[in-house]
Protein backbone atom coordinates (compact mmCIF):
# COMPACT_ATOMS: atom_id res chain seq x y z
CA UNK A 1 0.00 0.00 0.00
CA UNK A 2 1.07 3.12 -0.99
CA UNK A 3 1.41 6.04 1.52
CA UNK A 4 0.96 9.58 0.50
CA UNK A 5 3.21 12.35 2.29
CA UNK A 6 1.19 14.74 4.27
CA UNK A 7 2.50 17.41 0.94
CA UNK A 8 0.88 14.89 -1.77
CA UNK A 9 -2.57 14.85 0.34
CA UNK A 10 -2.75 18.40 0.89
CA UNK A 11 -2.29 18.63 -3.32
CA UNK A 12 -4.98 16.17 -3.55
CA UNK A 13 -7.19 17.64 -1.83
CA UNK A 14 -6.76 21.31 -3.08
CA UNK A 15 -7.23 19.13 -6.86
CA UNK A 16 -10.30 17.92 -5.75
CA UNK A 17 -11.87 20.92 -4.21
CA UNK A 18 -10.93 22.81 -7.41
CA UNK A 19 -12.32 20.39 -9.79
CA UNK A 20 -15.56 20.99 -7.78
CA UNK A 21 -15.93 23.92 -7.15
CA UNK A 22 -15.07 24.50 -11.08
CA UNK A 23 -17.77 22.22 -12.35
CA UNK A 24 -20.25 23.94 -10.48
CA UNK A 25 -18.99 27.64 -11.14
CA UNK A 26 -19.13 26.97 -14.55
CA UNK A 27 -22.51 25.96 -15.02
CA UNK A 28 -23.59 28.51 -13.35
CA UNK A 29 -21.78 31.23 -15.52
CA UNK A 30 -22.79 28.82 -18.77
CA UNK A 31 -26.12 29.18 -17.24
CA UNK A 32 -26.17 33.10 -16.83
CA UNK A 33 -25.38 33.46 -20.08
CA UNK A 34 -28.15 31.81 -21.55
CA UNK A 35 -30.53 33.05 -19.55
CA UNK A 36 -29.98 36.91 -17.95
CA UNK A 37 -31.08 38.96 -18.80
CA UNK A 38 -34.06 37.83 -20.81
CA UNK A 39 -35.38 35.23 -17.87
CA UNK A 40 -34.22 36.01 -14.78
CA UNK A 41 -36.83 34.45 -12.27
CA UNK A 42 -35.94 31.27 -14.93
CA UNK A 43 -32.29 31.18 -13.90
CA UNK A 44 -32.49 32.20 -9.77
CA UNK A 45 -34.70 28.95 -10.32
CA UNK A 46 -32.69 26.66 -12.24
CA UNK A 47 -30.85 23.91 -11.41
CA UNK A 48 -27.69 25.24 -11.45
CA UNK A 49 -28.10 27.97 -9.07
CA UNK A 50 -29.75 25.24 -7.16
CA UNK A 51 -26.53 23.24 -7.11
CA UNK A 52 -24.60 26.75 -6.82
CA UNK A 53 -26.21 27.87 -3.71
CA UNK A 54 -26.23 24.21 -1.79
CA UNK A 55 -22.33 23.69 -2.68
CA UNK A 56 -21.96 27.50 -0.68
CA UNK A 57 -23.96 26.37 1.82
CA UNK A 58 -22.04 22.65 2.28
CA UNK A 59 -18.81 24.74 2.26
CA UNK A 60 -20.17 27.44 4.68
CA UNK A 61 -21.35 24.54 7.23
CA UNK A 62 -18.41 22.53 7.20
CA UNK A 63 -15.59 25.15 7.03
CA UNK A 64 -17.08 27.89 9.15
CA UNK A 65 -20.13 26.54 11.12
CA UNK A 66 -19.39 23.06 12.79
CA UNK A 67 -15.82 24.30 12.98
CA UNK A 68 -16.56 27.37 15.44
CA UNK A 69 -16.99 26.98 19.01
CA UNK A 70 -18.98 30.67 18.79
CA UNK A 71 -23.20 28.96 19.19
CA UNK A 72 -24.19 32.08 18.41
CA UNK A 73 -22.36 32.19 15.29
CA UNK A 74 -23.39 28.65 14.56
CA UNK A 75 -27.29 29.32 15.12
CA UNK A 76 -27.19 33.29 12.90
CA UNK A 77 -25.85 31.31 9.82
CA UNK A 78 -28.07 28.52 10.13
CA UNK A 79 -31.04 30.86 10.02
CA UNK A 80 -29.44 32.25 7.16
CA UNK A 81 -29.21 29.24 5.10
CA UNK A 82 -32.38 28.39 6.01
CA UNK A 83 -34.16 31.55 4.96
CA UNK A 84 -32.24 31.51 1.34
CA UNK A 85 -33.53 27.56 0.71
CA UNK A 86 -36.97 28.47 1.88
CA UNK A 87 -36.71 31.85 -0.63
CA UNK A 88 -35.38 30.20 -3.08
CA UNK A 89 -38.03 27.29 -2.52
CA UNK A 90 -40.87 29.87 -2.70
CA UNK A 91 -39.40 31.58 -6.18
CA UNK A 92 -39.31 27.74 -7.62
CA UNK A 93 -43.22 27.03 -6.54
CA UNK A 94 -44.11 30.68 -7.66
CA UNK A 95 -42.25 30.04 -11.27
CA UNK A 96 -43.64 26.48 -11.61
CA UNK A 97 -47.31 27.01 -10.36
CA UNK A 98 -47.65 30.43 -10.25
CA UNK A 99 -48.78 30.69 -6.90
CA UNK A 100 -47.22 30.08 -3.72
CA UNK A 101 -48.07 27.35 -1.25
CA UNK A 102 -47.03 26.32 2.05
CA UNK A 103 -47.12 22.51 0.91
CA UNK A 104 -45.39 22.69 -2.47
CA UNK A 105 -42.97 25.34 -1.15
CA UNK A 106 -41.83 23.03 1.52
CA UNK A 107 -40.89 20.06 -0.85
CA UNK A 108 -38.59 21.84 -2.92
CA UNK A 109 -37.22 23.11 0.64
CA UNK A 110 -36.52 19.30 1.70
CA UNK A 111 -35.51 18.61 -1.29
CA UNK A 112 -32.72 21.36 -1.39
CA UNK A 113 -31.62 20.26 2.23
CA UNK A 114 -30.99 17.05 0.98
CA UNK A 115 -28.73 18.15 -2.08
CA UNK A 116 -26.94 20.42 0.65
CA UNK A 117 -26.64 17.36 2.79
CA UNK A 118 -25.14 15.41 0.11
CA UNK A 119 -22.59 18.00 -0.89
CA UNK A 120 -21.33 18.62 2.56
CA UNK A 121 -20.92 14.39 2.76
CA UNK A 122 -18.84 14.84 -0.70
CA UNK A 123 -16.48 18.00 1.03
CA UNK A 124 -16.17 15.95 4.34
CA UNK A 125 -15.27 12.99 2.76
CA UNK A 126 -12.56 14.69 0.43
CA UNK A 127 -11.51 16.55 3.75
CA UNK A 128 -11.19 13.03 5.43
CA UNK A 129 -8.09 11.83 3.08
CA UNK A 130 -5.56 13.51 5.41
CA UNK A 131 -7.49 11.51 8.46
CA UNK A 132 -7.77 8.08 6.95
CA UNK A 133 -3.78 8.94 6.14
CA UNK A 134 -2.78 10.15 9.79
CA UNK A 135 -5.02 6.68 10.92
CA UNK A 136 -3.29 4.41 8.62
CA UNK A 137 0.50 6.54 9.92
CA UNK A 138 -0.92 5.64 13.83
CA UNK A 139 -1.69 2.28 13.27
CA UNK A 140 1.46 1.73 11.61
CA UNK A 141 3.32 3.14 14.79
CA UNK A 142 1.24 1.10 16.96
CA UNK A 143 1.78 -2.33 15.46
CA UNK A 144 5.58 -1.48 15.35
CA UNK A 145 5.56 -0.50 18.82
CA UNK A 146 3.75 -3.51 19.71
CA UNK A 147 6.49 -5.64 18.10
CA UNK A 148 9.06 -4.01 20.28
CA UNK A 149 7.66 -4.23 23.21
CA UNK A 150 7.53 -8.59 22.43
CA UNK A 151 10.96 -8.39 21.13
CA UNK A 152 12.10 -6.15 24.05
CA UNK A 153 10.18 -8.85 26.81
CA UNK A 154 12.53 -11.37 25.47
CA UNK A 155 15.84 -10.18 26.55
CA UNK A 156 15.09 -9.72 30.17
CA UNK A 157 14.30 -13.70 30.33
CA UNK A 158 17.68 -14.58 27.78
CA UNK A 159 19.83 -12.59 29.92
CA UNK A 160 18.49 -14.01 33.31
CA UNK A 161 19.75 -17.43 32.02
CA UNK A 162 22.92 -16.36 30.48
CA UNK A 163 24.29 -14.97 34.12
CA UNK A 164 22.89 -18.01 35.72
CA UNK A 165 25.11 -20.32 33.28
CA UNK A 166 28.04 -17.26 33.76
CA UNK A 167 27.49 -17.90 37.70
CA UNK A 168 27.40 -21.48 37.68
CA UNK A 169 31.00 -21.71 35.55
CA UNK A 170 32.55 -18.60 38.33
CA UNK A 171 31.87 -21.10 41.01
CA UNK A 172 32.61 -24.22 39.92
CA UNK A 173 36.34 -22.49 38.47
CA UNK A 174 35.68 -23.67 35.05
CA UNK A 175 38.67 -23.02 32.83
CA UNK A 176 36.40 -21.87 29.92
CA UNK A 177 35.18 -19.39 31.82
CA UNK A 178 37.13 -16.20 30.19
CA UNK A 179 36.20 -17.55 26.66
CA UNK A 180 32.31 -17.82 28.19
CA UNK A 181 33.10 -14.26 29.34
CA UNK A 182 34.03 -13.31 25.48
CA UNK A 183 31.16 -14.92 23.72
CA UNK A 184 28.55 -13.62 25.91
CA UNK A 185 30.18 -10.25 25.38
CA UNK A 186 29.33 -10.60 21.32
CA UNK A 187 26.18 -11.53 21.89
CA UNK A 188 25.73 -8.47 24.29
CA UNK A 189 26.67 -6.68 21.36
CA UNK A 190 24.61 -8.04 19.08
CA UNK A 191 21.52 -7.35 21.51
CA UNK A 192 22.37 -3.65 22.49
CA UNK A 193 23.26 -3.08 18.53
CA UNK A 194 21.18 -4.92 16.20
CA UNK A 195 17.90 -5.35 17.52
CA UNK A 196 16.72 -2.12 18.01
CA UNK A 197 16.77 -2.34 13.93
CA UNK A 198 13.41 -3.74 11.77
CA UNK A 199 15.27 -6.25 10.48
CA UNK A 200 19.36 -7.56 10.42
CA UNK A 201 21.00 -9.80 7.63
CA UNK A 202 20.28 -13.63 8.52
CA UNK A 203 24.06 -14.53 8.94
CA UNK A 204 24.06 -12.35 11.91
CA UNK A 205 20.68 -13.89 13.45
CA UNK A 206 22.94 -17.81 12.55
CA UNK A 207 26.00 -16.57 14.66
CA UNK A 208 24.41 -15.45 17.42
CA UNK A 209 22.47 -19.12 17.89
CA UNK A 210 25.97 -20.29 17.29
CA UNK A 211 27.42 -18.50 19.91
CA UNK A 212 24.22 -18.94 22.24
CA UNK A 213 25.18 -23.19 21.55
CA UNK A 214 28.99 -22.75 22.40
CA UNK A 215 28.10 -20.76 25.20
CA UNK A 216 25.84 -24.35 26.21
CA UNK A 217 28.56 -26.41 24.94
CA UNK A 218 31.05 -24.79 27.25
CA UNK A 219 28.59 -25.24 30.61
CA UNK A 220 27.52 -28.65 29.92
CA UNK A 221 30.38 -29.88 28.68
CA UNK A 222 31.65 -31.35 25.05
CA UNK A 223 29.92 -34.86 25.72
CA UNK A 224 26.49 -33.35 25.88
CA UNK A 225 24.20 -34.22 23.30
CA UNK A 226 23.97 -30.59 21.49
CA UNK A 227 23.65 -30.86 18.11
CA UNK A 228 23.15 -27.36 15.05
CA UNK A 229 22.42 -29.07 11.75
CA UNK A 230 22.72 -26.62 8.90
CA UNK A 231 21.83 -27.32 5.36
CA UNK A 232 21.64 -25.38 1.87
CA UNK A 233 22.51 -22.01 3.52
CA UNK A 234 21.44 -20.01 0.85
CA UNK A 235 22.11 -16.92 3.69
CA UNK A 236 23.09 -13.96 0.58
CA UNK A 237 20.74 -10.54 0.58
CA UNK A 238 18.58 -12.73 3.15
CA UNK A 239 17.34 -10.59 5.99
CA UNK A 240 15.22 -11.40 8.89
CA UNK A 241 13.38 -9.48 12.57
CA UNK A 242 16.46 -9.64 15.05
CA UNK A 243 16.04 -12.10 18.00
CA UNK A 244 13.57 -14.40 16.26
CA UNK A 245 14.96 -18.08 16.13
CA UNK A 246 16.82 -17.90 19.33
CA UNK A 247 13.01 -18.18 21.41
CA UNK A 248 13.23 -21.60 20.22
CA UNK A 249 16.65 -22.59 21.26
CA UNK A 250 16.38 -20.80 24.45
CA UNK A 251 12.91 -22.49 24.94
CA UNK A 252 14.63 -26.37 23.98
CA UNK A 253 17.52 -25.75 26.35
CA UNK A 254 14.92 -24.48 29.29
CA UNK A 255 12.59 -27.67 28.98
CA UNK A 256 16.14 -29.91 28.11
CA UNK A 257 18.99 -29.36 29.74
CA UNK A 258 17.86 -27.00 32.71
CA UNK A 259 15.47 -29.83 34.07
CA UNK A 260 17.57 -32.30 34.01
CA UNK A 261 20.55 -32.59 31.59
CA UNK A 262 21.21 -36.15 32.36
CA UNK A 263 20.52 -38.02 29.20
CA UNK A 264 19.12 -34.67 27.36
CA UNK A 265 19.57 -33.22 23.74
CA UNK A 266 18.45 -30.59 22.07
CA UNK A 267 19.09 -30.86 18.23
CA UNK A 268 18.58 -27.84 15.90
CA UNK A 269 17.97 -27.75 12.10
CA UNK A 270 18.43 -25.22 10.09
CA UNK A 271 17.94 -24.94 6.09
CA UNK A 272 17.68 -21.31 4.25
CA UNK A 273 16.77 -22.05 0.53
CA UNK A 274 16.23 -19.25 -1.93
CA UNK A 275 12.28 -18.47 -0.76
CA UNK A 276 12.35 -19.62 3.08
CA UNK A 277 13.55 -20.29 5.97
CA UNK A 278 13.42 -24.22 7.69
CA UNK A 279 13.92 -23.91 11.33
CA UNK A 280 13.28 -27.34 13.20
CA UNK A 281 14.12 -27.68 17.08
CA UNK A 282 13.61 -30.57 19.11
CA UNK A 283 14.69 -31.36 22.78
CA UNK A 284 13.86 -33.80 25.13
CA UNK A 285 11.92 -33.71 27.89
CA UNK A 286 11.55 -34.91 31.52
CA UNK A 287 9.00 -35.21 34.41
CA UNK A 288 10.20 -32.08 36.76
CA UNK A 289 10.65 -32.58 40.43
CA UNK A 290 8.71 -30.39 42.93
CA UNK A 291 11.37 -28.32 43.79
CA UNK A 292 11.28 -27.28 39.60
CA UNK A 293 7.80 -26.50 38.49
CA UNK A 294 7.94 -23.10 37.63
CA UNK A 295 3.88 -21.84 37.51
CA UNK A 296 4.34 -18.66 35.20
CA UNK A 297 3.24 -19.39 32.26
CA UNK A 298 6.39 -19.17 29.14
CA UNK A 299 6.32 -15.86 27.38
CA UNK A 300 8.63 -16.79 24.86
CA UNK A 301 6.81 -19.05 22.75
CA UNK A 302 3.79 -16.66 23.19
CA UNK A 303 5.78 -13.59 22.12
CA UNK A 304 6.56 -15.87 18.95
CA UNK A 305 3.29 -16.47 17.97
CA UNK A 306 2.83 -13.16 18.44
CA UNK A 307 5.55 -11.68 16.54
CA UNK A 308 5.30 -13.88 13.33
CA UNK A 309 1.67 -12.84 13.52
CA UNK A 310 2.33 -9.41 13.28
CA UNK A 311 5.92 -9.29 11.24
CA UNK A 312 4.71 -12.47 9.02
CA UNK A 313 1.26 -12.57 8.20
CA UNK A 314 0.29 -15.50 5.85
CA UNK A 315 4.27 -15.72 5.44
CA UNK A 316 5.00 -18.22 8.77
CA UNK A 317 3.92 -21.35 9.96
CA UNK A 318 5.07 -22.81 13.61
CA UNK A 319 3.95 -25.95 13.99
CA UNK A 320 4.61 -27.37 17.46
CA UNK A 321 4.38 -31.09 18.62
CA UNK A 322 4.67 -32.94 22.09
CA UNK A 323 5.21 -36.69 22.71
CA UNK A 324 5.98 -38.21 26.12
CA UNK A 325 9.87 -37.78 25.52
CA UNK A 326 10.27 -34.98 22.90
CA UNK A 327 8.87 -31.43 22.58
CA UNK A 328 9.44 -30.26 18.52
CA UNK A 329 8.88 -26.73 17.06
CA UNK A 330 9.03 -26.53 13.10
CA UNK A 331 8.82 -23.21 12.17
CA UNK A 332 8.95 -22.13 8.64
CA UNK A 333 9.08 -18.14 6.88
CA UNK A 334 8.57 -17.12 3.37
CA UNK A 335 11.31 -14.37 2.31
CA UNK A 336 9.34 -11.34 0.87
CA UNK A 337 10.42 -12.03 -3.54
Amino acid sequence: MVQLSDKNIQALKFILHSIFIAAVTFSLIKRALLLIPNNWLFFLTSGTVENFLCAAIAYALYYYVFKSDNSWKKTGFMILFITMLLSLASLKDFRIHASVTVDQSFEYFKSFVGQSLLLFLVIFTIDRFEFLRRNSVLEKDLHLAQEQLLRNQLHPHFLYNAFNSLYSLALNNHPETPEYILKLTGMMRYLTDETHLKQVPLSKEIDFIEKYIAIEKIRFGTDARIQLTKVDLDKSNKWIEPFLLITLVENAFKHGFYTNMKNAFVKIDLQVGQNELLFTVENSLFAKQHFQEDKRDGKGLKNLKKRLDLLYPKRSDLQITNTQNTFTAHLIITFNK
